[in-house]
Formats: C-alpha cells, sequence, structure tokens
C-alpha cells in the first residue's frame, strides 16, 4: 500500500530501480506509525511484479504479488513484520536469526528476480547480531537485497548504516494525512486525534479504529475536572484502574509538556493536544514551572515501571498526585 504522502518517495526509489541504481541494502529510516512497513512491503511486491500497472505500482494479482501477500514466495524472507504494532510486540533480533537470514541470502534465487530479506525494527538487533550481518552487507550475495527498516535507526551500530543506502521518512504533511483520516471515516476529532499523535496518521487511525481516541477524550475531561477541583483523584483513578498504566502516564506526559509549552508560547502550534487549549489556559497561571518540569521526570519513571506488576490504581493516583502538587495559586 502506497500512502498519498508517499507517492514522491515511491516515484524516486522505482526510478532506481528501473535505472538499477539499487543497491544490496537499504535503511528504510523515520518514525513509527507513518507507513514505513507498508512501503517497504509495496517496493518488494514491485521488485518481483510480473505486470505492473500505473505509476508503476504492483499488480497485485500475478502469482509472485500473490506468494508475497500471503508470505510464501520462496524469494522473500521477512523478519518481524506480522507481529503488529507496538514496539513491546517485537522480540530482540539476536545472532542465529542474522545467521539463517545471511544463509537465505546465499541461495539461488528459486522464483523472482531478487533474493529480498526485510527486517523490521533492525533496531532491535543485539551487537552479536549486528556483527553477524556486517559480513552479508559487506560481501553480499548476487542478486540480493536486504530491507532495514527502523524507527530508531540512530541506535543502529554506525557499521551497519554506512553500508546501507538511506530512504528517509518524515511525518507527513497534515493537510495529506488529515484528508486520508477524513476519507476513510466521519471523525469531527480527526484534528486532535491527529495532533494527539504528533501528525501521525496511522496512530491516529488506531487511536479511531481501536475506541483509545474515546477514551483518551474521556480521561482529558475528568483530568480537567480533577485540577479544578470538581472530582477528586481516587474518583479519576477509580475510572481508569482498567486501562494501561503506560497510555495514562504518555497521556499525562503530552498534557503537562503542553502546560509547559503554553507558559512559553500561547499560539504555538507545536501542541499534541488542541482540544485541551481551554483547559491548558485556565489553569496556566497556577503551574510552578520546576515543579511541573518535575513531574515531568516522575511521569517518565511512571511509564517506564508501568509494565511491572504493581497496584495499577495506586500508580495513577500517584500520578496525578505528581501532577496537582505541581500547580498552585498564581503569585501577585
Amino acid at each position: 500500500m502506497i500512502f498519498p504522502w508517499q507517492k514522491d518517495s515511491w516515484q524516486k526509489y522505482v526510478e532506481y530501480l528501473r535505472c538499477k541504481r539499487l543497491i544490496h541494502a537499504i535503511l528504510v529510516s523515520g518514525p513509527p506509525a507513518i507507513g514505513k512497513m507498508e512501503f517497504c512491503l509495496s517496493y518488494i511486491q514491485r521488485m518481483n511484479c510480473l505486470a505492473p500497472v500505473a505509476h508503476q505500482l504492483p499488480c497485485g494479482v500475478c502469482e509472485s504479488c500473490h506468494l508475497i501477500s500471503v508470505r510464501t514466495h520462496p524469494d522473500v524472507r521477512l523478519v518481524n513484520v506480522d507481529k503488529g504494532e507496538g514496539a513491546e510486540r517485537f522480540e530482540q533480533i539476536k545472532v542465529d536469526d542474522i545467521r539463517k537470514v545471511s544463509q537465505f541470502m546465499s541461495l539461488s534465487c528459486q522464483y523472482g528476480r531478487y533474493k529480498t530479506v526485510c527486517i523490521n525494527q533492525a533496531d532491535r538487533m543485539n551487537i552479536n547480531a549486528a556483527n553477524a550481518l556486517l559480513k552479508t552487507l559487506e560481501e553480499p550475495p548476487s542478486g540480493s537485497v536486504l530491507f532495514l527498516v527502523s524507527d530508531r535507526a540512530d541506535c543502529l551500530p554506525a557499521t551497519v548504516k554506512s553500508r546501507c543506502q538511506i530512504w528517509n521518512f518524515a511525518v507527513p504533511d497534515s493537510e495529506l494525512a488529515l484528508q486520508w483520516l477524513q476519507e476513510k471515516a466521519d471523525n469531527p476529532s480527526w484534528q486532535s486525534l491527529l495532533a494527539a499523535s504528533g501528525g501521525r496518521p496511522l496512530l491516529a487511525w488506531e487511536l479511531h479504529n481501536s475506541g483509545l481516541g474515546d477514551m483518551r477524550t474521556a480521561f482529558f475531561d475528568h483530568i480537567s475536572k480533577f485540577v479544578k477541583g470538581q472530582e477528586s483523584v481516587t474518583e479519576v483513578s477509580r475510572r481508569f484502574q482498567n486501562e494501561s498504566t503506560e497510555k495514562v502516564a504518555s497521556w499525562l506526559q503530552s498534557w503537562c509538556g503542553d502546560l509547559i509549552r503554553y507558559r512559553f508560547n500561547k499560539s504555538s502550534n507545536t501542541f499534541e493536544n488542541m482540544d485541551m487549549i481551554k483547559c491548558l489556559r485556565d489553569i496556566a497561571g497556577q503551574m510552578d514551572l520546576q515543579a511541573m518540569l518535575d513531574c515531568m521526570e516522575r511521569l517518565a519513571e511512571a511509564r517506564r515501571i508501568a509494565r511491572a506488576p504493581l497496584n495499577r490504581r495506586l500508580l495513577i493516583e500517584d500520578m496525578l498526585i505528581q501532577c496537582q502538587r505541581a500547580l498552585r495559586s498564581p503569585v501577585h
């Protein structure tokens, strides 16, 4: 699948294929939830497609395209690709995994035009795996192409990155992303969800599709009441005790971050929660900046330990109390 914000990149990189400028190793880098993996899979289909259609897209119906889509193509190996979104669902890539990849790439093509491997979340290679991959990168088998897809390319060893052609992808233009979301479903909160997702449309779609978007809105409504003294900490924690504490911590982090941003630039377009501007305006004068910065550190720590077997409700209450302490009556 090629998303509207990827059309220019598609034309550019398909030209690499047509002009034989495609090298043996490609690092597909950029933020999560913007469609890098979908782009990469479509490109692998195009590399082996028997009958490309308009704009050099893969036909999607030939035998080669079909085999890739159902993950049975004998010349294509995918690692960490079908595990779903979220870093916690991906396992560490170990040296034995890379040895299997290298062995696969050394074999002759059975059907396709290229021996192709795609490793998603490549930054999850441990040091031994990365070192094992270097031999394949330095002495690539003829007719083989390796794709490394990463949300955190800066975590890959420089020795690996220096041997790859780098394809950088950025957060898409907001108008294109918003138009795509509006075409997929009717939701008056798309703009807020997109802002809350850091401009990443696939994450905004996930929030909408999973119901997390509505849960986020409800959470912020109760936070607004809490900081105004209209609800107690126990009432809020009771309402959200069954939610992921990591998610609650991330929402509170974004809310506190917006409070800090509002303190310095009230017209900023970098707010993560544009739908909370009124609440931010109402309470910004109560914020103790240093206390809020300390609160952000505590929230980061809470998010780090969120998966530990702790009392979920008590952890949420602790986070709320930290936020409450960062707010005080304005000094005149």
